[in-house]
């Protein structure tokens, strides 16, 4: 896990969405059996806590995430990410907007900083785009 070698008090994770909705059931950070199916147990019993059916994410965790509403297509995007993942909501832009998202991803990161996308999605001109091609989902910034 990433805080095995980063600690929990220096990872900030900023959450988006643009429903406000789905962002008020994600602050409360409850997942059912299959949400954290692919959680290795150890780190299901470190950091979350049973409660009925559910699952309940450690208050330790819930400390490192800012959650925002944000549009892709007129908000700003802020600067600095070392990681972006974004899954399974470009597929819905035309050819046009997910340029334009991926642009503004390509911005958002660090130098070497990393987009992943979801499986469902591809970045054809990722070249053009300023990527370098790690993996089916995974970009890094390039120079």
């Amino acid at each position: 896990a990433f805080s095995k070698h980063v600690p929990l008090a220096d990872i900030q994770i900023l959450a988006t969405d643009i429903d406000k909705q789905v962002i008020a059931h994600a602050q409360v950070g409850l997942y059912n059996e299959k949400s954290i199916a692919g959680v290795p147990a150890d780190l299901k019993k470190k950091y979350f806590k049973k409660v009925g059916n559910s699952y309940q994410i450690a208050d330790e965790i819930k400390r490192c995430v800012t959650f925002r509403e944000h549009n892709l297509l007129k908000d700003t995007y802020p600067q600095g990410f070392d990681l972006i993942l974004c899954r399974n909501v470009v597929i819905y832009f035309t050819d046009e907007a997910k340029n334009m998202i991926y642009k503004n991803f390509y911005q958002s990161l660090k130098k070497h900083g990393v987009l992943f996308i979801g499986s469902t999605e591809q970045i054809t001109n990722y070249r053009e785009l300023g990527f370098d091609r790690l993996s089916s989902f995974y970009f890094e910034k390039g120079e």
